[in-house]
């Protein structure tokens, strides 16, 4: 008599556990899938704001020079300011995003790639907008 309780127990685990594992499975996917959309989101919000500043200290002319905060998200390959692009390369699970916004001016200097805040610097000056980080 004992066995068999202890049989059916045995049952009753698997039958749970062949229930549970799956939708464990589905809830981590989808965890994964959420922490990727945000670090887009977060990379698509650096890259325009970046862009937007740079905008604002063109249009008012050589000598201006505004100061922003910008979060760079984790993950990211590279990054590069070409002409008027701002562009981050964010690695997300087997692919890499290409994230670019584009600005007004042309655009000189470079994007931190390491994880964190900073704050972002944009100088006018003849012709062109100059991005530092701190």
């Amino acid at each position: 008599m004992r066995a068999q309780a202890a049989f059916e127990y045995m049952v009753i685990v698997g039958i749970v556990l062949a229930f549970l594992i799956p939708v464990w499975l589905y809830v981590s996917s989808l965890q994964a899938r959420a922490g990727e959309e945000l670090s887009i989101s977060y990379a698509e919000n650096a890259v325009q704001r970046i862009a937007k500043t740079a905008d604002l200290v063109f249009s008012q002319g050589s000598g201006a020079r505004v100061q922003t905060q910008v979060y760079i998200p984790g993950g990211v390959e590279s990054s590069a300011i070409i002409g008027r692009s701002v562009i981050l390369n964010l690695r997300t699970g087997q692919a890499v995003s290409n994230v670019t916004a584009l600005s007004i001016a042309t655009l000189n200097g470079t994007i931190p790639t390491s994880e964190g805040s900073y704050q972002m610097t944009m100088e006018a000056k003849t012709g062109y907008v100059q991005v530092t980080a701190s």
